[in-house]
């Protein structure tokens, strides 16, 4: 057991122990006392030191480990995980497909849902569009080492874009297909982070908790007449990833 932190289990409560548990380890993990790659006390220090049995430490590090926050190491114990970290590219237009082979990543993509969207007012808004156009609604999950990554929504203006719907985007990257085949160039976008909570859907696709927190990153994208030619929505795991980027005095 870390010096730094002390659990403590009410058994006369109505929430199961492995659940105290849990909580209490993330409450621990979430507050520094076991910082990024720890080590986390073994389960026979837990049953020792709080007097509960091994499937109750098991549950509850089995729990940790399906949202993420921590990783078994064959031989080597349980550790917190390192998030994965984006932030180098936050002040950066790169596609995912950019960005995972800078970083030498295995990637791919899976097209969850895609269809033509028509006019609401919120949308056509930041999209600054005619109420006669339409928006293809393009929701893709991405995948890094295998494992899930980040939830995209795409909306793309068919005025701009026709015929967007005839490329299979798991294959190809769209943003790839929009200057090479409709000789569009990104030229900048407005850039908005958000925290938000898993929905059922997110919470189902990540194995997570209904709930647990979620980072939102929403972009308007222009492209070299300043037109906006997409508004993408990418939903992030918020306890496994973070963002870190430098900050420069002009």
């Amino acid at each position: 057991m870390s010096e730094r932190y002390e659990l403590h289990l009410d058994k006369n409560s109505a929430v199961p122990l492995y659940e105290q548990l849990r909580r209490g380890l993330l409450d621990a993990i979430t507050g520094g006392q076991f910082p990024e790659g720890a080590k986390l006390p073994t389960e026979e220090e837990l049953c020792q030191a709080l007097g509960i049995s091994r499937p109750v430490v098991r549950q509850a590090y089995n729990a940790l480990i399906e949202e993420g926050v921590v990783e078994r190491m064959r031989g080597r114990g349980t550790f917190v995980r390192v998030p994965d970290t984006r932030g180098r590219f936050l002040n950066r237009q790169l596609s995912f497909e950019q960005e995972m082979t800078l970083l030498n990543l295995e990637h791919r993509t899976k097209v969850l849902h895609a269809d033509w969207v028509g006019y609401t007012p919120a949308l056509f808004g930041r999209l600054e569009l005619n109420r006669q156009d339409r928006c293809y609604h393009l929701v893709r999950l991405r995948y890094v080492s295998g494992k899930p990554f980040v939830l995209v929504e795409n909306y793309i203006p068919e005025s701009i874009f026709p015929g967007i719907d005839q490329y299979d985007f798991a294959a190809q990257s769209l943003y790839h297909v929009l200057e090479t085949v409709y000789h569009v160039q990104v030229a900048r976008s407005h850039r908005t982070l958000m925290a938000q909570t898993a929905n059922a859907e997110f919470a189902a696709l990540f194995g997570l908790h209904r709930g647990s927190p979620v980072l939102c990153v929403e972009n308007v994208v222009r492209d070299q007449f300043g037109r906006a030619i997409d508004l993408s929505k990418e939903y992030l795991d918020g306890v496994t990833q973070k963002f870190e980027f430098e900050v420069v005095n002009p």
